[in-house]
């Protein structure tokens, strides 16, 4: 008996898939191997470290598992739990949000942003990360400002 390989099979095994991975990425200990996989990969970059780009790609792979560990509330990791579930309600939100100009302009900044940062990373290039990274906070500040009433 052969499997069906048509698009639409195809296409809905791939939407199952993203379905099982976006559930995982929610539990708040494949977020916590996934988010320190991440923040490991900058100084592999930098370091031109193989161990460290492998370990960033084995714990972001990791993370994406069924992992056989307790619940965070029955560990001594529960003191982190109402900041990583507000972490992951804020990441989902975001997910959840309609698609608007914002998030268009956001998804857009990640994907041109994200490989632009590796590659100056890679080059030891800090300049326009840093340049990148004051100009996002003071965006920051601005919005907010303009939220608390403050004219720029």
């Amino acid at each position: 008996m052969q499997s069906e390989s048509t698009p639409s099979s195809l296409r809905q095994r791939a939407a199952n898939i993203a379905q099982t991975l976006r559930l995982r990425r929610r539990e708040p200990w494949n977020w916590c191997i996934q988010t320190a996989s991440l923040g490991l990969l900058p100084f592999g970059l930098v370091l031109h470290n193989p161990a460290l780009l492998a370990l960033a790609a084995i714990g972001l792979g990791v993370g994406c598992l069924a992992l056989p560990l307790p619940p965070m509330d029955q560990t001594s990791a529960k003191n982190m739990l109402p900041w990583l579930e507000e972490a992951i309600g804020l990441e989902c939100a975001w997910l959840a949000r309609p698609m608007d100009r914002r998030k268009m302009r956001q998804i857009a900044f990640l994907g041109l942003g994200s490989p632009l940062a590796a590659w100056f990373l890679w080059q030891q290039d800090f300049a326009p990360v840093g340049i990148v990274v004051v100009a996002a906070y003071l965006l920051h500040v601005r919005r907010k400002n303009i939220e608390d009433g403050i004219k720029p």
